[in-house]
């Protein structure tokens, strides 16, 4: 992953060069100081501390334009909040589970928080999860760096990682993906996005 600020870069030029898209707001973080990064050492995987390396925080918000896909709700947006390495391993409590309460989420490590109530997640490792606040936790089976890859291709589009889960991959976030992304971006290959068992 020696080269995931230049990737991110290139896919948010893609966005601003597509006559389909228009990109609401996009900032690629500093890399992350080795401070921050020593503080979190023992906790992140090493491909995670790789991309924190060279990029601090990733956000992205972009919408398509085109009328007959248009529903008028977030389903027309994409969506990517990749939080600084520091948050993602600090303390959830309060906001990811409760103590003396509910404490089901305490595992719960969220790094790609796209929406308020919703996020990509760690649980234990490097395997990446999706997570609905409070109420569910499925697992996409991909490592960090294939979530890395499918990001770059799905744009971070509303809900993409639902497409990963077998609990979720019916969902209607689900088929809004496979009905829109093809039409949006054509030549988009959505093969991939598939739960693998």
């Amino acid at each position: 992953m020696s080269d995931a600020r230049t990737r991110l870069e290139a896919m948010v030029a893609g966005l601003r060069d597509n006559p389909r898209v228009e990109v609401v707001s996009a900032a690629v973080g500093d890399p992350t100081s080795a401070a921050d990064l020593a503080s979190v050492e023992r906790l992140a995987p090493a491909g995670v501390l790789d991309f924190y390396r060279q990029v601090g925080s990733f956000s992205l918000e972009w919408r398509h334009t085109v009328a007959e896909l248009s529903q008028g709700d977030l389903a027309d947006q994409g969506f990517v909040n990749i939080i600084p390495i520091t948050e993602v391993y600090g303390d959830w409590a309060g906001n990811v589970w409760f103590p003396g309460d509910d404490e089901t989420f305490r595992d719960v490590k969220p790094f790609d928080a796209f929406v308020p109530e919703a996020c990509a997640a760690f649980t234990d490792g490097d395997t990446v999860v999706y997570h609905y606040y409070g109420e569910e936790v499925e697992d996409t089976g991909r490592t960090f760096a294939e979530w890395f890859e499918l990001l770059l291709v799905s744009r971070g589009y509303w809900y993409w990682i639902q497409t990963l889960c077998a609990e979720t991959a019916g969902s209607h976030e689900a088929e809004a993906f496979r009905r829109v992304m093809p039409q949006v971006f054509p030549g988009i290959d959505i093969a991939e996005f598939r739960p693998l068992a």
